[in-house]
């Protein structure tokens, strides 16, 4: 494993008068080199284990787990999920209210939601109107 300053050393350049220095890219290789370093070496440290052999076999596989998976949502999904982060701002101020809907942007076009209270005085989520 190559310390701090070995991997510093290694993007140098030596200017005119022989001076060492180091670009702003080099720098930002330099500081990527370590990250990567440390990374694979907390990845060796403290492998997940399924059972009793490792479930990642090398580094590579790890970071290709890590890697995010863009699944998009059903519409409906993605309109509740909109409607229920910003419910709070439509609540009703009638305590006897029972069902109450309210419209927002969302994906490029307006919705309307419908939520009801439940046994409970809790609104929960009806339908997409």
């Amino acid at each position: 494993m190559k310390s701090k300053e070995e991997i510093l050393n290694s993007y140098y350049s030596h200017g005119e008068d022989g001076t060492p220095e180091i670009a702003a890219y080099g720098l930002l290789q330099a500081m990527e080199e370590y990250r990567q370093q440390a990374e694979e070496a907390a990845f060796n440290a403290a492998r997940e284990l399924d059972g009793h052999k490792p479930a990642f076999t090398n580094f590579v596989d790890y970071q290709a787990s890590l890697q995010a998976k863009t699944e998009q949502l059903p519409k409906e999904d993605t309109v509740r999920l909109v409607a229920d982060s910003i419910i709070e701002q439509f609540l009703p101020d009638d305590p006897a209210e029972q069902t109450f809907e309210f419209s927002f942007k969302a994906e490029g076009t307006n919705q309307t939601v419908l939520y009801k209270r439940n046994a409970a005085g809790q609104w929960i989520y009806a339908e997409k109107v």
